[in-house]
């Protein structure tokens, strides 16, 4: 009796080992499950971060990131009140926070300076120009930081070059005052283009009444033949300032030309043209200009944009579309066998192209007269902020540096951001 005793109580401890160590091996496996699935998620979320870098390194952040992915991650972070992730992941996603806040900052205070798209802002000062340029070197990304600088350097331009108009033009009220028969063709036709050239609305409603009454009294008291002796005189052009240069304001006489209204005059009728504006390239003098047909000829609207590098075929084209910070999905379609040739998409991809009949577009060619059957802008950057014109049968681009392909023209910046301003899609560009 004794031993079977002995024996029940043997197997009560046997079992009751054998239920603690399933309970062990239990907990030890939910601790296993979670560990490991913390760890998987760290681990996904780190590489989340890590993808919306350019080079994680350098610190080098995408110039287009995934907005989506980044606002979910922080999401996650701030539900798991640092019970989840881990705090290095924590800090990495801090950091990308705060650069891409910086960065979105830099972009408004640029934004800031702008009043609508030809003009600059009141509380513009060259202190304060001087202050952004210096911020917007904290942008690692160089495609970003090319975008805001060309902004800035855009507005810098406008600054000097609205203070040197009004400059000009309250010295000459001032002379006019003084002596009111002095007044030429010369100085009335500066004025006149000077007051094209303000870019800000309060200078501009200041300097009126003084550009007005000069106007008035230019044509109430000039004869014709006086007007044309002084119109032959060949006038230096107003110089086209790099942006990448402080812009130094030129001392300058500009008219249009008879000689030069002639030529174009009948460059255009003998084409068969009768548009009221036209964006007119001469090639003998490597000159774009802005004419515009008064009666019957063509007259310049205000002064030619030297061409540092032209290959374009003579002929008529059209403007397309105005550029600005294309898209790296933004494309043009090459094949020239569809009907959507030289159509062009701000935001090209797989669906949209099918759409379009096309298929196989990925491609990574940089010169959009091979690229097929779709020209990427990402694939060009010195074409991101551009004029792209064309016809049936070619498609070209006026821009500013980079290679100079087949129907290109290349201009300076400052060249490119005047056609800009007054360049519209479906202007007629004719190339003599």
């Amino acid at each position: 009796m004794k031993d079977k005793k002995v024996l029940r109580n043997d197997s009560k401890i046997t079992s009751r080992f054998l239920i603690a160590a399933k309970v062990v091996a239990i907990i030890t496996a939910v601790v296993f499950f979670i560990s490991f699935s913390l760890g998987t998620v760290n681990a996904t979320i780190s590489k989340q971060i890590s993808n919306q870098y350019q080079d994680q390194q350098l610190g080098v952040i995408k110039k287009n990131v995934n907005e989506g992915q980044i606002h979910f991650i922080g999401k996650v972070i701030h539900v798991s009140n640092g019970h989840v992730i881990s705090q290095k992941v924590v800090d990495q996603y801090r950091s990308l926070a705060n650069q891409l806040e910086q960065r979105d900052q830099r972009n408004q205070d640029v934004a800031a300076l702008y009043n609508g798209k030809t003009m600059y802002k009141n509380d513009v000062t060259e202190d304060r120009l001087d202050s952004l340029d210096k911020t917007l070197l904290k942008e690692k990304n160089q495609d970003v930081y090319q975008t805001q600088k060309n902004k800035l350097d855009t507005i810098k331009i406008w600054f000097e070059q609205t203070k040197d108009v009004s400059k000009y033009i309250n010295d000459l009220w001032d002379k006019f005052n003084n002596n009111k028969a002095s007044l030429t063709i010369k100085n009335i036709s500066m004025v006149n283009t000077y007051d094209k050239l303000i870019k800000n609305r309060q200078v501009k409603n200041d300097l009126s009444h003084k550009v007005s009454t000069m106007n008035d009294y230019y044509n109430s008291h000039s004869n014709e033949d006086s007007k044309l002796a002084n119109a032959k005189a060949e006038l230096a052009a107003l110089q086209n300032s790099p942006l990448t240069m402080k812009y130094k304001p030129a001392n300058v006489d500009i008219i249009s030309s008879l000689e030069n209204s002639s030529k174009a005059t009948d460059s255009l009728q003998q084409a068969g043209i009768t548009d009221k504006h036209v964006l007119y390239y001469d090639k003998s003098k490597s000159e774009i200009t802005f004419m515009t047909l008064t009666g019957d000829n063509y007259v310049a609207d205000g002064s030619a944009i030297n061409v540092s590098n032209g290959n374009v075929t003579s002929g008529s084209y059209t403007i397309k579309n105005i550029i600005n910070s294309a898209s790296d999905s933004a494309a043009i379609i090459t094949d020239q066998s569809s009907s959507s040739f030289g159509k062009y998409l701000n935001d090209a991809n797989e669906s949209s192209l099918a759409q379009l009949g096309i298929s196989d577009a990925d491609n990574s060619t940089a010169d959009y007269n091979a690229a097929r059957p779709v020209f990427w802008f990402k694939n060009n950057s010195s074409l991101s902020t551009s004029i792209y014109f064309g016809n049936s049968s070619t498609i070209g681009f006026i821009h500013s540096g980079g290679n100079n392909y087949s129907n290109g023209v290349s201009v300076s910046n400052s060249g490119l951001s005047t056609i800009q301003a007054k360049a519209t899609n479906g202007l007629l560009f004719y190339v003599k």
